[in-house]
């Protein structure tokens, strides 16, 4: 609905600025026939009169605030489609500062889904990856965009995907981590390669070397940030190989990569989140974080202030961005007596990266839940996929799952089990990361 309120305003616009040049142009023609006659003084009248209708013109034409304004409204594909319009349009379309103007906006809506899957039907093994859009009122995901596919050359493979920043995915091979890393813009559908970091060189089994072992889900994932001084993308991938830790960033605009002294005692069962120009792990203890500061490249051991929250026993610690708002992310913490607690926590640049509580969100008891859902008590937390902006409805997953819950947070108790649907229905293999739409990218 809005696309269509937009073009109509294009459209309005268009056609009175081509009606009005096509006055001035019949105005000049009249004025040539008077020339003609010799009527100088006429000439100079019509001169006048042309310079005024130019103007008239031009103030009738969109200035460029009011066009961006209107397109950061309007869905990626239709502005991949506007840059063919004019050279003006897309120097528009393309500069940072209209892509950093258009992300905000869509920050400000709900967020879209990415789902993933594995596609069967197709000629070779790939995957799917699909945008589904989000509709509380129906608690329904809904198909979008038609689906792409991005190869699976080794039918084995396990395709670890990052959270999203700025709209963009980070992918890498669960089974043979010496395959170059992709980065990807879904709704671009631009993707990048890296060039092999030195560990993938000197573990390629091209080289007769011993491969990576296998991971686990999240287990040695890549973390990509965003330097909060310079605006560079970078990626951190720290790794533990038999009981060895090596990191190495890629810095997107350098193009390369760079070692990194590793931290010690680091959780590897966890993927790393970005925070306001920062990348955390848990520590092994948990009651610290290990922290990168990507402008520095260099770590830090921070302390973790929810574990101070409360004197029970926690089973599990889980952290991620909230909303994908890169200045806040939340934690859960599971205590023994089956309530999971999320706070909301904060850092900033200037405090070394320490982390501290803004608020504390919610709080679920697990007991009220379908016990279906878990493998074992208390085993799997559940993960805040999207909040409403109006904030009285929450998704929540558990960790690597498809099913997906409604909580209402005026309503405590209100958990309810798979309540929501897909349309069309999804692979039982399917999962879905939260994201919002950006022309973004990362060199």
């Amino acid at each position: 609905m809005e696309e269509e309120k937009s073009n109509e305003k294009c459209k309005i616009a268009s056609f009175s600025s081509e009606k009005l040049r096509r006055k001035s142009e019949e105005t000049v023609f009249q004025s040539l026939n008077k020339k003609n006659t010799g009527d100088d003084a006429s000439w100079k009248s019509v001169e006048r009169e042309s310079k005024r209708r130019r103007r008239e013109v031009n103030e009738i034409f969109i200035n460029n605030d009011v066009l961006e304004e209107i397109m950061t409204r309007l869905p990626v594909k239709t502005l991949i489609r506007f840059q063919a319009v004019s050279k003006d349009w897309r120097h528009i379309i393309t500069s940072s500062s209209f892509k950093e103007r258009y992300l905000l906006h869509q920050k400000t809506l709900e967020p879209k889904f990415l789902c993933i899957y594995e596609d069967k039907s197709w000629y070779m093994p790939n995957f799917a990856l699909k945008t589904m859009s989000l509709e509380w009122s129906s608690t329904c995901l809904v198909d979008e965009e038609e689906e792409y596919h991005i190869s699976n050359e080794h039918e084995e493979l396990i395709l670890l995907v990052s959270r999203s920043l700025d709209g963009l995915f980070c992918l890498c091979s669960g089974a043979d981590l010496t395959r170059p890393i992709n980065v990807i813009n879904p709704a671009t559908r631009c993707s990048w390669t890296l060039p092999l970091s030195k560990t993938q060189l000197n573990n390629s089994l091209d080289n007769n070397k011993v491969q990576f072992p296998r991971p686990g889900l999240g287990k040695d994932l890549p973390g990509l940030g965003k330097d909060y001084v310079t605006g560079t993308y970078k990626l951190v991938w720290l790794q533990n190989i038999d009981n060895t830790s090596s990191c190495e960033v890629f810095d997107f605009g350098a193009k390369q990569w760079r070692p990194v002294i590793p931290p010690h005692q680091i959780e590897y069962d966890q993927a790393p989140t970005f925070v306001n120009g920062w990348l955390y792990w848990f520590s092994q203890d948990n009651t610290k974080f290990v922290a990168f500061d990507l402008h520095m490249e260099v770590f830090h051991i921070v302390p973790n202030p929810v574990i101070h929250e409360s004197s029970s026993k926690f089973v599990d610690l889980h952290m991620e961005s909230a909303d994908d708002d890169r200045r806040l992310v939340w934690m859960s913490k599971t205590n023994g007596d089956g309530l999971q607690h999320i706070w909301r926590l904060t850092n900033h640049n200037n405090t070394g990266g320490i982390l501290s509580i803004v608020d504390k969100m919610f709080t679920f008891d697990l007991n009220k839940i379908n016990p279906t859902w878990f493998d074992s008590h208390f085993s799997s937390p559940l993960k805040v996929m999207a909040i409403s902006k109006n904030t009285d409805k929450v998704m929540l997953s558990r960790s690597y799952s498809q099913n997906l819950l409604l909580f209402q947070p005026l309503n405590p108790i209100s958990i309810r089990y798979r309540i929501f649907s897909y349309s069309p229905s999804r692979p039982s293999d399917s999962f879905v990361l939260p994201y919002f739409p950006s022309l973004i990218s990362p060199l």
